[in-house]
């Protein structure tokens, strides 16, 4: 997973940047490859070798597969019936991009409203309602997913209406629950960095100047450093993206979600688990690509007075 944390930089002549981002995708890809035959390689380090013929017979047999994902079939672990993995794995995957990105969307909305409010207050309840905040950030994620839960549970018990569904079952699907669940400690995430950046940009002569001609503070928060400190923050919440990932796993495990996560855990097949990690690292890697070129065009326009 360390290649998906590949930062696109997005450079003036735009024929360098194009050919920039293809050639980071290009060798992204390459080194995925060459990681996902990595289990053959060190099958044989309890021998004291290490199997580079295997190993490249099993990058072989990857590259191959990605070229006719078609013929692909798999075997669970424990399984002894074989299936074919497509369409099978786009149910997955597109199960869980969509509660990934739902619960990115919910954290970094939540988060900048929240940073906006707080801006509002003197500095001294500035730094109580921040430290309230980095509280919040070491609570464990398993406890906040269990919590909620429990809390679902009880509105349940005392209203008879079970407003979200607490467990896939069947046909019937949670969703809202695990989007909001997983969007909780990444809204504190999201919240420290953005209160930094828009009090970094509270400094700035651009705001004085704003505050000079009579413009209200909600005025400039909204329209002057938001634009600025929003481009700060994209760049920042990558590692956000990270720790929602590492935590996708262990929220479709008690929500009983058959996502791409629980299908990487299935199989240990290299083809299958290459598949599975370029499933999310491709997604991810043109939404932030996109997300730089557009806000690097906006780039400075909150300094318009």
């Amino acid at each position: 997973m360390i290649l998906l944390k590949i930062i696109i930089q997005q450079e003036d002549n735009p024929l360098r940047g194009i050919g920039g981002i293809l050639l980071k995708f290009f060798l992204s890809i390459v080194g995925i490859i060459f990681i996902g035959g990595l289990p053959v390689l060190l099958s044989g380090i309890g021998h004291r070798e290490l199997r580079l013929q295997a190993y490249w017979q099993s990058i072989k047999e990857i590259v191959s597969a990605l070229f006719h994902p078609g013929d692909l079939t798999y075997v669970i672990i424990g399984g002894q019936r074989e299936r074919d993995l497509f369409p099978y794995l786009w149910e997955p995957i597109t199960y869980s991009l969509l509660v990934l990105f739902s619960a990115f969307l919910l954290a970094s909305s939540l988060s900048i409203l929240l940073t906006i409010l707080t801006m509002l207050f003197s500095q001294k309840n500035r730094d109580r309602i921040k430290f309230i905040f980095y509280l919040f950030e070491s609570v464990p994620d398993v406890l906040v997913i269990l919590l909620s839960q429990l809390f679902v549970l009880s509105l349940y018990k005392q209203t008879g209406i079970l407003f979200f569904e607490i467990a896939s079952v069947g046909n019937e699907r949670a969703f809202l629950l695990p989007v909001f669940v997983l969007a909780i400690l990444p809204t504190v995430q999201l919240f420290r960095i953005s209160i930094l950046s828009f009090e970094t940009e509270e400094r700035k002569d651009y705001v004085t100047l704003a505050r000079s001609i009579g413009l209200g503070k909600l005025v400039i928060l909204t329209f002057h450093i938001l634009r600025n400190a929003v481009i700060s923050v994209f760049f920042q919440s990558k590692k956000t993206i990270w720790f929602m990932l590492s935590n996708l796993f262990v929220l479709e495990l008690i929500f009983n979600i058959s996502g791409i996560t629980r299908f990487l855990m299935s199989t240990l097949q290299p083809k299958m688990f290459t598949i599975a990690v370029l499933s999310i690292f491709i997604p991810l890697f043109v939404f932030y690509t996109v997300g730089v070129i557009v806000l690097s065009k906006k780039a400075n326009k909150g300094e318009e007075i």
